[in-house]
């Protein structure tokens, strides 16, 4: 499988591990292009985001329905095999599920998760939204089969509500359809190799506004690894997007700098 890989190299390297950013469903590299590629590059870290299998304008497009979560987790281990040093990997909702995984099978510096799929899988955060917000669980639903869903419905499942529409707008119509064969992947599950992680650094955040994959879900996460969650207030699921994104990426930075360096 020829996994695409975008990065930014660090404009003065800093000696600190490589980062390898994993996005999450319906998404794509471009999600870190926007603003952490940049940002990092910026603050010496050399700086890699791959597009999982299907992505919108890669050859292998067409081929987006017959992709496993299995066929995403051997893109994300290709990926690291392909960075010179074991890199931190950070993970985004699906993402997360797939580093965390990663992280069990291959020698990393650490792990960033934000907003994870837990390892336990999506069914119980899916859950918690068809009893809280069955109008938004439907249109997820309706994304998740394919159907076209308004940008302005689906706000509330990406962004905080305080979120401006510009930013909203902007983003959402880079979504693209996803692998049904992963998502049901995701609701399977998968059950954690906890001694396989436990001496690898970590980093799970969330918010507090997020409505797929609410904070008591990253808390349930982290507790499986033995760590502690840090939940963002007013911001959603769509950290590296939103107005607080720098704040995000910040914390990330020196975490990095205080558990991962020499």
């Amino acid at each position: 499988m020829a996994v695409h890989i975008v990065s930014r190299k660090a404009e003065k390297p800093n000696g600190l591990p490589p980062l390898l950013f994993v996005h999450g469903a319906f998404a794509g590299a471009w999600c870190w292009e926007e603003h952490f590629l940049p940002w990092f590059a910026s603050k010496g870290f050399d700086a890699y985001a791959l597009d999982l299998p299907g992505r919108r304008g890669q050859p292998d497009e067409e081929k987006l329905q017959s992709y496993s979560i299995g066929d995403y987790l051997d893109a994300v281990l290709e990926a690291i095999d392909a960075i010179p040093v074991p890199p931190v990997v950070v993970g985004h909702s699906m993402g997360g599920f797939l580093a965390w995984q990663a992280g069990e099978m291959r020698d990393v510096a650490g792990l960033v998760l934000m907003a994870p799929v837990p390892p336990t899988g999506l069914a119980a955060p899916a859950m918690q939204l068809m009893m809280s917000n069955l109008s938004l669980f439907m249109d997820v639903a309706r994304v998740h089969v394919g159907d076209p869903v308004d940008a302005a419905s689906m706000h509330g499942a990406v962004f905080a509500a305080a979120t401006p529409k510009s930013i909203v707008d902007k983003h959402m119509k880079r979504f693209q359809p996803e692998s049904r064969l992963a998502v049901t992947g995701l609701y399977a599950g998968h059950v954690p190799n906890i001694l396989a992680i436990w001496g690898t650094p970590m980093m799970i955040v969330g918010a507090n506004e997020d409505q797929l994959i609410p904070s008591a879900h990253v808390h349930w996460a982290a507790s499986m690894a033995g760590r502690n969650a840090h939940i963002y207030e007013g911001m959603g699921h769509g950290l590296m997007l939103e107005a607080g994104w720098e704040t995000v990426a910040s914390d990330i930075a020196d975490w990095i700098s205080e558990t991962c360096g020499d």
